[in-house]
């Protein structure tokens, strides 16, 4: 019953994901981990023992100990992706405002210039 339950999940997750994607709302990177999440959810729904296996081979005596570092390694890993996608946006964005204010400030320089010299004409 709860390897359904997983597979359910999993499906769900995907279903949702190709909807987001559909909609604009999620893009390509972001929806590729998500599919990756939902990917190894089916797998272990419809290969439970595989999780039994890795862990007897790395030499972890209880299984869904396996399953609850990986998760939260991925997490870890996911989190710091975030992080720096987030720092290069940042600094996309400074970036850009400090052009703006140099193009606005060139702008104003340009308006007061052809302001003068209409009033000398």
């Amino acid at each position: 019953m709860t390897n359904i339950t997983i597979l359910i999940i999993g499906a769900v997750l995907s279903i949702s994901i190709l909807y987001l994607v559909r909609k604009g709302k999620m893009h390509g990177p972001y929806a590729t981990w998500w599919f990756m999440v939902a990917a190894s959810a089916i797998l272990l729904a419809i290969f439970p023992q595989t999780i039994d296996w890795v862990a007897a081979k790395v030499g972890i005596t209880y299984p869904p100990t396996l399953l609850l570092v990986l998760s939260v390694s991925m997490i870890l890993v996911r989190m710091l992706t975030m992080d720096m996608a987030m720092t290069r946006k940042e600094r996309k964005i400074r970036r850009l405002t400090q052009k703006l204010a140099m193009i606005e400030e060139a702008l104003d320089q340009q308006v007061s210039d052809q302001q003068a010299n209409n009033k000398n004409q």
